[in-house]
């Protein structure tokens, strides 16, 4: 049992800290405060320390991780990997991993649409390499797999892909530009049955 001495807003108002037995003790959302009714003079137990400790660390994470996907969306993977990187308690991660799923703010699915479509529209990979790509975030292989079917024609991407590079390769060999270009395209995890088609035909085109 501890007895809360003071409270003392910190810069920003939004937040204050809390002093038992003349002692910082942690610090609190203000609007948690209120919540909780805490009051200087109020006596209070262990588990409700520790419990107003971890609801605190559970606000300040959801609101790092929130201004994370607010800069662009993320798999769960991307944020169960940013809190691990922090040491942060699993249970904290669960808690918070859990909330963003309730706010809608953390689905792996549309994270995939997205991650395709973003692909697709401003840097062209083939099937393979979106898959490998979505699997490395954590994405279930069938969800790939099916969003990939839905939103990649491979053919009109690979020669999206070529003719941004047909500056770099068009003064080359024949035998040194169908080099270059079957490897750039192999790269970007194209098929070798569009490969081969987009190849043969920027080849004879030259």
């Amino acid at each position: 049992m501890a007895k809360i001495t003071k409270i003392k807003a910190q810069k920003n108002k939004r937040r204050v800290n809390i002093y038992l037995n003349e002692r910082f003790a942690f610090g609190l959302p203000a609007e948690t405060l209120v919540k909780a009714g805490l009051k200087v003079g109020q006596n209070i137990t262990t588990k409700e320390i520790e419990d107003l400790i971890f609801k605190n660390e559970f606000q300040k994470l959801l609101n790092k991780t929130l201004r994370l996907i607010s800069a662009r969306p993320r798999s769960e993977k991307e944020i169960i990997d940013y809190l691990k990187r922090k040491k942060t308690d699993p249970k904290l991660i669960d808690e918070v991993v859990d909330k963003l799923k309730s706010l809608g703010q953390l689905d792996d699915y549309a994270f995939a649409v997205w991650w395709v479509e973003q692909r697709v529209t401003f840097r062209p990979k083939g099937k393979i390499a979106l898959l490998m790509e979505l699997r490395q975030k954590g994405v279930e292989r069938e969800i790939g797999e099916k969003i990939i079917a839905e939103k990649v024609d491979e053919l009109p991407l690979a020669r999206r892909a070529v003719e941004r590079k047909l500056k770099i390769y068009k003064n080359f060999p024949p035998l040194e530009f169908r080099q270059k270009i079957t490897g750039f395209l192999a790269r970007r995890g194209f098929s070798w049955g569009t490969v081969k088609e987009v190849i043969d035909e920027f080849c004879q085109k030259r």
